[in-house]
Protein backbone atom coordinates (compact mmCIF):
# COMPACT_ATOMS: atom_id res chain seq x y z
CA UNK A 1 0.00 0.00 0.00
CA UNK A 2 2.85 2.39 0.92
CA UNK A 3 4.41 1.82 -2.68
CA UNK A 4 1.15 2.81 -4.14
CA UNK A 5 0.48 6.09 -1.56
CA UNK A 6 4.28 7.48 -2.90
CA UNK A 7 3.49 6.68 -6.48
CA UNK A 8 0.17 8.73 -5.84
CA UNK A 9 1.86 10.83 -4.10
CA UNK A 10 4.81 11.63 -6.95
CA UNK A 11 1.99 12.64 -9.12
CA UNK A 12 0.67 15.30 -7.06
CA UNK A 13 3.05 17.10 -5.87
CA UNK A 14 5.23 19.24 -8.64
CA UNK A 15 8.80 19.21 -8.68
CA UNK A 16 8.95 16.50 -5.57
CA UNK A 17 10.46 13.21 -7.10
CA UNK A 18 10.32 10.94 -4.52
CA UNK A 19 12.49 7.57 -4.80
CA UNK A 20 12.41 4.77 -2.28
CA UNK A 21 14.29 1.47 -2.19
CA UNK A 22 13.80 -2.30 -2.75
CA UNK A 23 15.94 -2.91 0.07
CA UNK A 24 13.72 -3.51 3.50
CA UNK A 25 14.57 -1.79 6.83
CA UNK A 26 13.24 -2.06 10.36
CA UNK A 27 11.51 0.88 11.44
CA UNK A 28 13.80 0.60 14.26
CA UNK A 29 16.96 1.65 11.26
CA UNK A 30 14.68 3.17 9.20
CA UNK A 31 13.93 5.86 12.37
CA UNK A 32 17.49 6.08 13.23
CA UNK A 33 18.61 7.09 9.04
CA UNK A 34 15.59 9.52 9.08
CA UNK A 35 16.81 11.25 12.97
CA UNK A 36 20.13 11.47 10.81
CA UNK A 37 19.03 13.13 7.66
CA UNK A 38 20.20 10.45 5.19
CA UNK A 39 16.22 9.22 4.54
CA UNK A 40 14.39 12.37 4.02
CA UNK A 41 10.42 10.37 4.39
CA UNK A 42 8.66 6.77 5.22
CA UNK A 43 5.46 5.50 4.91
CA UNK A 44 3.24 3.10 7.56
CA UNK A 45 4.48 4.25 11.23
CA UNK A 46 2.55 4.23 14.46
CA UNK A 47 2.69 6.83 16.54
CA UNK A 48 5.31 6.56 19.57
CA UNK A 49 6.14 8.73 21.78
CA UNK A 50 9.90 7.73 20.84
CA UNK A 51 9.27 8.29 17.68
CA UNK A 52 7.81 11.70 18.01
CA UNK A 53 10.95 12.64 20.17
CA UNK A 54 12.85 12.22 16.72
CA UNK A 55 11.15 12.52 13.66
CA UNK A 56 7.91 14.53 12.65
CA UNK A 57 4.56 12.60 11.33
CA UNK A 58 2.54 13.72 8.45
CA UNK A 59 -0.57 15.76 9.53
CA UNK A 60 -3.05 13.16 7.67
CA UNK A 61 -3.22 9.32 8.62
CA UNK A 62 -2.73 7.74 5.51
CA UNK A 63 -3.62 3.97 6.63
CA UNK A 64 -5.62 2.16 8.74
CA UNK A 65 -4.53 -0.80 10.10
CA UNK A 66 -5.73 -3.68 12.43
CA UNK A 67 -2.97 -5.19 15.24
CA UNK A 68 -3.68 -8.94 14.71
CA UNK A 69 -2.55 -12.20 16.47
CA UNK A 70 -1.48 -15.31 14.36
CA UNK A 71 -1.62 -18.61 16.21
CA UNK A 72 -1.30 -21.82 14.61
CA UNK A 73 -4.04 -24.12 13.33
CA UNK A 74 -4.56 -25.96 16.22
CA UNK A 75 -4.19 -23.64 18.79
CA UNK A 76 -7.86 -22.94 20.53
CA UNK A 77 -7.07 -19.32 21.43
CA UNK A 78 -9.78 -16.92 21.70
CA UNK A 79 -8.14 -13.15 22.09
CA UNK A 80 -9.98 -10.54 21.31
CA UNK A 81 -8.02 -7.57 23.78
CA UNK A 82 -4.70 -6.99 25.14
CA UNK A 83 -5.97 -7.65 28.29
CA UNK A 84 -6.84 -11.28 27.31
CA UNK A 85 -3.61 -11.64 25.64
CA UNK A 86 -1.67 -10.48 29.09
CA UNK A 87 -3.80 -13.32 31.18
CA UNK A 88 -2.84 -15.86 28.44
CA UNK A 89 0.62 -14.65 28.90
CA UNK A 90 0.82 -14.10 32.95
CA UNK A 91 1.63 -17.74 33.91
CA UNK A 92 5.24 -17.51 31.83
CA UNK A 93 4.94 -20.14 29.85
CA UNK A 94 3.95 -19.09 26.89
CA UNK A 95 5.71 -16.54 24.72
CA UNK A 96 4.72 -13.29 21.74
CA UNK A 97 6.76 -12.69 18.52
CA UNK A 98 7.04 -9.41 17.85
CA UNK A 99 9.06 -8.00 15.21
CA UNK A 100 12.49 -6.52 16.24
CA UNK A 101 12.33 -2.73 15.83
CA UNK A 102 8.40 -3.10 15.56
CA UNK A 103 6.03 0.05 17.53
CA UNK A 104 4.12 -2.81 18.87
CA UNK A 105 6.75 -3.76 20.99
CA UNK A 106 6.20 -0.38 22.92
CA UNK A 107 1.98 -1.76 22.61
CA UNK A 108 2.64 -4.79 24.32
CA UNK A 109 4.51 -3.23 27.34
CA UNK A 110 1.99 -0.34 27.64
CA UNK A 111 -0.74 -3.37 28.41
CA UNK A 112 1.44 -4.86 30.84
CA UNK A 113 3.45 -7.76 29.16
CA UNK A 114 6.57 -7.94 30.45
CA UNK A 115 9.83 -9.11 28.37
CA UNK A 116 10.04 -12.37 30.11
CA UNK A 117 6.82 -13.19 27.72
CA UNK A 118 8.32 -11.55 24.49
CA UNK A 119 10.64 -12.60 21.54
CA UNK A 120 11.88 -9.62 19.76
CA UNK A 121 14.91 -10.66 17.97
CA UNK A 122 13.67 -11.50 14.61
CA UNK A 123 13.16 -9.03 12.09
CA UNK A 124 11.33 -10.37 9.69
CA UNK A 125 7.62 -11.69 10.08
CA UNK A 126 8.27 -14.85 7.40
CA UNK A 127 10.86 -15.16 10.23
CA UNK A 128 8.83 -15.20 13.21
CA UNK A 129 5.92 -17.39 11.43
CA UNK A 130 8.53 -19.88 10.83
CA UNK A 131 9.70 -19.80 14.58
CA UNK A 132 5.67 -19.74 15.54
CA UNK A 133 5.28 -23.07 13.28
CA UNK A 134 8.07 -24.96 14.96
CA UNK A 135 6.16 -23.88 17.89
CA UNK A 136 9.39 -21.51 20.13
CA UNK A 137 6.43 -19.03 20.33
CA UNK A 138 2.39 -19.15 21.14
CA UNK A 139 1.35 -16.09 19.57
CA UNK A 140 2.98 -13.61 16.88
CA UNK A 141 1.68 -9.70 16.51
CA UNK A 142 1.30 -8.01 13.12
CA UNK A 143 -0.80 -5.92 11.63
CA UNK A 144 -3.47 -6.44 8.43
CA UNK A 145 -3.19 -5.74 6.10
CA UNK A 146 -0.03 -7.39 5.52
CA UNK A 147 -0.05 -10.77 8.20
CA UNK A 148 -2.59 -12.54 5.47
CA UNK A 149 -0.52 -11.86 2.73
CA UNK A 150 2.49 -12.85 4.00
CA UNK A 151 0.98 -15.89 5.49
CA UNK A 152 -0.99 -16.69 1.91
CA UNK A 153 2.07 -16.18 -0.38
CA UNK A 154 4.04 -18.82 1.30
CA UNK A 155 1.51 -21.22 1.45
CA UNK A 156 0.83 -21.39 5.07
CA UNK A 157 -2.59 -21.56 5.25
CA UNK A 158 -3.51 -24.49 6.51
CA UNK A 159 -0.39 -24.33 9.19
CA UNK A 160 -1.25 -20.44 10.71
CA UNK A 161 -4.70 -19.41 11.89
CA UNK A 162 -5.31 -15.52 12.50
CA UNK A 163 -7.59 -14.55 15.15
CA UNK A 164 -10.80 -12.93 13.84
CA UNK A 165 -10.94 -10.02 16.44
CA UNK A 166 -8.36 -7.28 16.30
CA UNK A 167 -6.42 -6.28 19.21
CA UNK A 168 -6.96 -3.06 17.97
CA UNK A 169 -7.29 -0.67 14.79
CA UNK A 170 -5.19 1.88 14.38
CA UNK A 171 -4.19 4.53 11.91
CA UNK A 172 -0.52 4.88 10.05
CA UNK A 173 1.08 7.99 8.98
CA UNK A 174 4.10 8.85 6.53
CA UNK A 175 6.98 10.20 8.47
CA UNK A 176 9.34 13.06 7.90
CA UNK A 177 13.34 13.82 8.87
CA UNK A 178 13.56 17.14 10.85
CA UNK A 179 15.89 17.82 8.39
CA UNK A 180 13.91 17.84 5.37
CA UNK A 181 13.23 21.39 3.90
CA UNK A 182 10.11 22.72 5.54
CA UNK A 183 8.57 23.81 2.33
CA UNK A 184 9.06 20.65 1.23
CA UNK A 185 7.38 18.74 3.68
CA UNK A 186 4.64 21.30 3.69
CA UNK A 187 3.85 20.52 -0.21
CA UNK A 188 3.48 16.29 0.51
CA UNK A 189 1.20 16.89 3.46
CA UNK A 190 -1.31 18.93 1.31
CA UNK A 191 -0.39 16.09 -1.46
CA UNK A 192 -1.70 13.67 1.03
CA UNK A 193 -4.51 15.44 1.54
CA UNK A 194 -6.00 16.15 -1.60
CA UNK A 195 -5.14 12.22 -2.32
CA UNK A 196 -7.64 12.09 0.49
CA UNK A 197 -10.06 14.37 -0.75
CA UNK A 198 -10.32 12.60 -4.18
CA UNK A 199 -10.69 9.29 -2.74
CA UNK A 200 -7.45 7.93 -3.70
CA UNK A 201 -6.15 6.91 -0.37
CA UNK A 202 -9.24 5.14 0.52
CA UNK A 203 -9.17 3.14 -3.00
CA UNK A 204 -5.74 2.13 -2.18
CA UNK A 205 -6.80 0.91 1.38
CA UNK A 206 -10.02 -0.82 -0.16
CA UNK A 207 -8.00 -2.23 -2.90
CA UNK A 208 -5.75 -4.14 0.09
CA UNK A 209 -8.98 -5.21 1.85
CA UNK A 210 -7.97 -2.61 4.07
CA UNK A 211 -9.80 0.61 5.57
CA UNK A 212 -10.06 4.25 4.78
CA UNK A 213 -7.82 5.91 6.80
CA UNK A 214 -8.69 8.82 9.20
CA UNK A 215 -9.49 11.98 8.91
Amino acid sequence: MCEEILLALSRQVAGVRLVWSTDWLTHDRAVQELAAGRLDTDCGYYRTAEREARILYSRRAVIRMETVLAVRADDPATIATFDELRAALADGHDTILVNAGSAFLERLHRAGIEDRNIDAWAAHSDTNLRKLMSGRGRFFIFRNPGLTEVVQSNGWDGRIRILPHPLAVEDQYMVFSRHLDPEIRKRLDAGLDRLAADGTLARIALGHAGRPSGP
